[in-house]
């Protein structure tokens, strides 16, 4: 524990928790590991391809569900659903500010036309969307020991091995901006928001201008200069990286008021929510 309070895992723990979902997602990415022929698909293919299942998984979280899914009838279920909320941005904006953190040791390299997008900075935004629901007087951000693992990876990629940072770029976009406009709708709607308050994070793009980006995404990552085996642990991080946001999500559902998991845990197959 710091002297501000705030969780320090050793590195060694946090590096053999990594090493263990590294070795536990290797084994399904070893098709890629052969040697591809010259034509072989684009990066932003193979990322697709690569993480469509655990993809799936995070998607699929009863925590997510619970927030962009279900409907949460009356008063109760309106502020219930309103910590929520906050509990989640509250480990996307520690997620975000890391890595507006580390783009200093990455800025003019090879990597810059994906890593310094400037749709991937929104940790003011998270920071607004905060201050919205807690006041000026929000103490600091609370993290759970999932989501502070996945920022000290962010840190040790940037340090060590900085091209892994285009895996969790994609599953950020994938993940985040997405479904920006549809989360943001109902947001809005679930607390009666006006002109965009409480949603800065989600933004105010159209469907269309998303589209567009993310036409703009696939281009970039398609277009960086990048050896066979450093495409291949791109596409294993961009894996580690949906993990371990399942991984979040599962840790905020244990611990959520109101949130029956589904039988035996794990991925959703329905749920309820207690009024």
């Amino acid at each position: 524990m710091s002297s501000a309070g705030s969780l320090r895992l050793p590195r060694t723990e946090q590096s053999a928790r990594v090493r263990r979902l590294s070795e536990r997602e290797s084994q399904q990415v070893e098709s890629l590991a052969a040697p591809q022929p010259p034509s072989r698909a684009p990066l932003s293919v193979l990322l697709a391809e690569g993480t469509a299942k655990v993809h799936a998984q995070a998607e699929r979280s009863v925590f997510l569900q619970s927030l962009f899914v279900d409907t949460w009838d009356g008063i109760y279920g309106q502020f219930v659903r309103a910590q929520h909320y906050v509990t989640y941005l509250r480990q996307l904006h520690l997620l975000y500010s890391t890595y507006e953190s580390v783009l200093p040791r990455v800025a003019r390299t090879a990597l810059t036309p994906v890593l310094l997008l400037p749709e991937l900075r929104r940790a003011a935004a998270l920071d607004e969307d905060l201050t919205y629901f807690c006041g000026e007087s929000r103490t600091e951000t609370f993290a759970c020991v999932e989501t502070r693992l996945h920022a000290e990876r962010l840190r040790e990629v940037a340090e060590d091995a900085p091209h892994l940072l285009v895996g969790h770029v994609y599953a950020r976009c994938m993940l985040d901006l997405s479904e920006a406009p549809t989360r943001a709708r109902i947001i809005t709607n679930a607390f009666e928001l006006e002109d965009a308050r409480g949603t800065r994070f989600h933004g105010t793009d159209t469907p269309e201008e998303l589209a567009a980006f993310r036409v703009r995404l696939t281009s970039r990552i398609d277009g960086l200069e990048l050896e066979e085996d450093e495409a291949r642990e791109i596409i294993q991080e961009a894996r580690m990286a949906f993990r371990l946001q399942s991984l979040i999500c599962d840790e905020l559902a244990r611990g959520a008021t109101g949130l029956s998991p589904p039988p035996g845990g794990g991925y959703r197959g329905g749920f309820s929510v207690s009024q």
